[in-house]
């Protein structure tokens, strides 16, 4: 009696195990095809592919796996290295999980009222805004229309490939959607956020613009530049883009590791 039931748990316990490892390897197949789909290699696209392959493998050969890793415990620097390679992949999915939630909490603050509009840029295809590019500046009009108030600066250089700075871009769309141009101001010199931030803060002092700043971003890049913002002094609330969907695996990715950096090595 003792025996069939401690069979049926056996059974149990390798359906359970069947089926979890179809849900990873199903589930990394979908990430791997939302990587690819947006059809460029970047830091974020490869780094997920790689991620995402790595963990359907396992799936895959899960049982010649378990027992290569129970091979190397018998020893103690192989039990060593096991223990320190699951504490690390531990680590890294705990790190994983709370820069998400914070992207998530950076992205749902509020600007205080009467503050700088800071709109960060983005590619440039020849004169026009990329997709990406496009969706921060409506969400810059949709801010700057309901608080007529408002003053924003636009930040971004120009690039090898773009034939105008990010800022003058931004300017021909706002203007053309009926922003008056006395609201807005041109920061044409930065290449990435920190310098976003740095150059447009000597455009708010020189013309005394509040010091408040309301962030106009994709909503994944709102946390990191707050802290930024904080760094130099700044109150900072977010005005949140949506992005693109074919893009967004691969931008959220690259932007988990350049959170780390930003808060390990720029301080």
């Amino acid at each position: 009696m003792e025996n069939t039931e401690v069979q049926k748990k056996i059974g149990k316990g390798k359906i359970a195990e069947i089926i979890i490892r179809a849900a990873v390897i199903v589930g990394s197949a979908f990430m791997i095809y939302w990587y690819l789909d947006s059809r460029f290699i970047a830091f974020g696209s490869v780094m997920g592919i790689f991620i995402f392959t790595v963990t359907a493998g396992c799936a895959v050969i899960f049982e010649p796996l378990k027992k290569l890793v129970s091979k190397f415990r018998k020893t103690k620097a192989g039990k060593a290295a096991v223990t320190v390679f699951f504490i690390f992949v531990g680590l890294f999915v705990i790190y994983t999980g709370t820069a998400l939630g914070l992207m998530i909490y950076g992205s749902k603050k509020p600007p205080e009222d009467g503050a700088t509009v800071v709109v960060l840029g983005c590619q440039v295809k020849g004169t026009a805004p990329s997709h990406t590019l496009r969706m921060r500046l409506d969400a810059a009009y949709e801010y700057l229309t309901a608080k007529p108030e408002a003053k924003a600066v636009l930040s971004g250089g120009k690039g090898d490939d773009e034939q105008i700075s990010e800022a003058q871009c931004m300017y021909n769309y706002l203007t053309e959607k009926g922003i008056s141009p006395d609201r807005l101001y041109l920061e044409d010199r930065s290449t990435n956020t920190n310098e976003n931030i740095s150059f447009s803060e000597e455009i708010i002092k020189k013309n005394g613009l509040s010091e408040d700043l309301a962030i106009v971003t994709d909503w994944y890049h709102e946390y990191r530049a707050s802290i930024i913002c904080r760094r130099q002094g700044y109150r900072c609330g977010a005005v949140s883009a949506d992005t693109p969907r074919y893009l967004t695996a691969n931008l959220v990715t690259r932007e988990i590791f350049a959170l780390a950096n930003e808060v390990i090595f720029r301080k």
